[in-house]
């Protein structure tokens, strides 16, 4: 008669055995849409790349998060986000190469600007830099043929996050 941890352990190695079967099939699977000649592997990669409207969500949720966190007073999140933003950019700026010189122009005019307020702690300068960089962050979108997309930072942070130091 098997004692009861026999039993327990029984399942558990069953459960597992059953997981790692699963999760063989499945990367089985996934992996199937990867096919082909180098250049055709490159090609499927290349085809699921983010556009710039999905780089661009999470974009103006960072640098709706620099600003609470800026009036917050927590300027280490804000150079946080600000870094963040960046990398997203550069996500852009990659599989988006028709748009990375007016992506490299905004970062140089305007968040470089909002860069140094944010290291100096310098509220008012901030205050002036994030306008500015959301009036270029419009001014960009019209210039780019996208006018009917506007910046316009909400109410509160677009994500849950302390504020505060």
């Amino acid at each position: 008669m098997a004692r009861e941890g026999d039993v327990i352990g029984i399942r558990t190695m069953a459960a597992v055995g059953c997981v790692v079967l699963l999760a063989g099939a499945a990367y089985g699977q996934s992996a199937s849409w990867l096919k082909g000649e180098p250049e055709e592997k490159f090609k499927a990669l290349a085809e699921i790349q983010p556009g710039l409207g999905t780089v661009m969500m999470e974009y103006s949720t960072r640098f709706a998060n620099i600003f609470y966190a800026a009036k917050g007073g927590n300027w280490d999140l804000a150079d946080y986000q600000l870094k963040e933003a960046l990398e997203i950019q550069e996500v852009g700026e990659t599989t988006r190469p028709k748009r990375a010189d007016a992506l490299k122009e905004f970062e140089s005019k305007y968040l470089d600007p909002l860069g140094a307020a944010i290291k100096a702690k310098d509220a008012k300068a901030f205050e002036t830099a994030f306008k500015a960089a959301e009036d270029g962050c419009n001014a960009c979108h019209k210039d780019q043929g996208f006018p009917f997309i506007r910046y316009e930072l909400p109410k509160a942070p677009a994500m849950p996050l302390s504020v505060s130091p």
